[in-house]
């Protein structure tokens, strides 16, 4: 019965999207052979071999689907089914393959994309629904999501399905502040606890030459990803879409009357030289320079590999002590961390239209739910990239002594890619440096993370609302944002302007889709 319906969801939603399958997609299914040997009867997707078309185009800094991946070969063995990526290597645009593909009406088996796309899509017949599939034929799932309600609501569409399973991430944190704690102690300065503390480290990093070169080339303050959001947190103005606490209502920080202090205040501290006068185009290699060159004095940014660069350049600069530390107490003196992960990824799987073998991809989808697909999607392949000890999978040190980064080694092997699975952030722990995990423990310890608003859906009508007008009123926002910082226009004088220019742009009528669609989340 319930195939049965799923032919009939499948055909009404290839009817739809204008993609049944006589489009000569017929061959992106086929039985074949396994890399080696028989699948498990424990976790058999498949009762003879199989191959799966899959689109992977690279997301969130993760490369384009290979067909070689250790972990996928071993997932092959283990359940019947192999992967067969049909993105080439050399692909330079992700998005657009991504677009050009779904336009043609040659869909994938699985397709990996965002949760936005998943939105889009699916109300286009896109995507089957999941909920059904995954009470017959994945049980690890059904379980997973029945112990994570939240999650559930989020990954619920406004019609009510499930589309997509996302990479489910754990450990809550991203980034924080870092400063030279050798130029402090140099300078007999406490870390700043408060706005007006950091105004004054600053101040003395720019004016007293702590590196002591004799030169006043010192920058105290600089950020490799070419924005100021750190610097608003400072003044209560969070990233992007946030909930207002006091109103209950999620509000957008940089079209708030709350922004004005931040961004005068910010203009005023890089007049004095005190924030990277290249700082919206230095580019990723910032942080290399700055700590490089010693001239670099606070940042803001990710835990594991900001904690990196003492070791990296004791030999250089062998008094460097680039440690993190607590975030200052902001204007309101609330002390708090706004970079969070979010447990549930913006980019996941789905099952197209256009597959005809939903059964058994359930069921492999199903697989990296179980214990043994857990360990495989975190640690790779047992022997090969890590040992149990005392029941703990436990990366080798060979396979951790790389000349790469460990995310870029990881992603060489199929570990960690953004399909639907679950995180285990203590595999991310195992290659931490000591810096790392007692930066990552101060803000865990004293609960300094704020949590972002949910994963929201939004309808197709909505989407398309925001997917007109959020790029337009950002990029002015942004270019607004620059002309006050180098000082080329009054923030007083401006500033209602501005906000008026935000609202005819579309960012009030945006807010309120953002605040619908949260009510919805709230009631469901």
């Amino acid at each position: 019965m319930l195939k049965k319906r799923l032919v009939a969801a499948a055909l009404t939603g290839a009817m739809m999207f204008g993609v049944l399958s006589g489009c000569g997609n017929s061959d992106k299914s086929a039985q074949t052979a396994t890399p080696s040997g028989s699948a498990s009867a424990e976790f058999a997707a498949s009762e003879t071999p199989l191959e799966l078309s899959f689109f992977y185009a690279g997301v969130a800094g993760s490369p384009v689907f290979k067909d070689d991946y250790p972990v996928f070969q071993e997932a092959a063995k283990l359940t019947n089914i192999t992967l067969k990526g049909s993105v080439p290597q050399s692909v330079s645009n992700a998005d657009q393959v991504f677009v050009t593909m779904m336009s043609s009406g040659q869909l994938d088996d699985i397709i990996s994309a965002s949760k936005s796309d998943f939105d889009k899509y699916s109300g286009q017949g896109a995507f089957l629904p999941l909920e059904d599939l995954i009470d017959q034929y994945a049980p690890h799932i059904k379980q997973f999501l029945e112990e994570n309600p939240y999650l559930k609501k989020e990954l619920t569409s406004t019609d009510g399905h499930i589309y997509y399973l996302p990479r489910v991430e754990r450990g809550d944190t991203a980034k924080g502040w870092y400063i030279r704690k050798d130029w402090l102690k140099k300078l007999n300065l406490e870390e700043p606890k408060t706005v007006d503390e950091f105004y004054a480290v600053m101040k003395a990093f720019k004016e007293q030459d702590p590196n002591g070169n004799g030169i006043a080339d010192e920058v105290p303050y600089f950020d490799r990803e070419g924005n100021l959001k750190a610097i608003y947190n400072l003044f209560g103005i969070r990233d992007g879409f946030s909930l207002d606490e006091e109103t209950g209502k999620i509000v957008y920080g940089r079209c708030t009357p709350e922004f004005k202090e931040a961004v005068k205040t910010a203009a005023q501290w890089y007049a004095e030289g005190l924030i990277d006068q290249e700082i919206f185009t230095r580019g990723g290699n910032s942080r290399e320079y700055m700590l490089g060159d010693n001239i670099g004095g606070i940042t803001h940014d990710w835990f594991t590999s900001t904690s990196l660069y003492n070791e990296k350049l004791r030999d250089k600069i062998p008094e460097i002590d680039f440690s993190a530390m607590a975030p200052p107490a902001d204007s309101n003196g609330e002390v708090w961390e706004d970079t969070s992960r979010a447990n549930n990824s913006l980019f996941g799987w789905g099952i197209s239209v256009q597959n005809e073998h939903v059964e058994e991809t359930m069921k492999y989808f199903d697989f990296w739910f179980t214990e043994a697909g857990y360990i495989l999607s975190n640690y790779g392949v047992e022997g090969e990239h890590y040992t149990m000890v005392d029941g703990v999978p436990t990366f080798t040190p060979e396979f951790l002594d790389s000349d790469k980064s460990m995310t870029v080694t990881f992603y060489e092997q199929g570990i960690g890619l953004y399909i639907g699975s679950e995180q285990d952030f203590n595999a991310e722990r195992q290659w931490m440096t000591e810096d790392a995990l007692e930066s990552i423990n101060l803000y865990l310890d004293n609960n300094y993370i704020k949590q972002p608003i949910p994963r929201l859906s939004f309808t197709e009508e909505e989407q398309k609302v925001i997917s007109e007008k959020l790029t337009a009123v950002t990029s002015y926002i942004d270019e607004q944002e620059q002309k006050w910082i180098f000082g080329n226009e009054s923030v007083d004088a401006t500033f209602d302007a501005y906000l008026q220019k935000c609202s005819s742009l579309g960012m009030d009528e945006i807010v309120e889709i953002y605040n619908t669609a949260y009510e919805r989340f709230q009631n469901s």
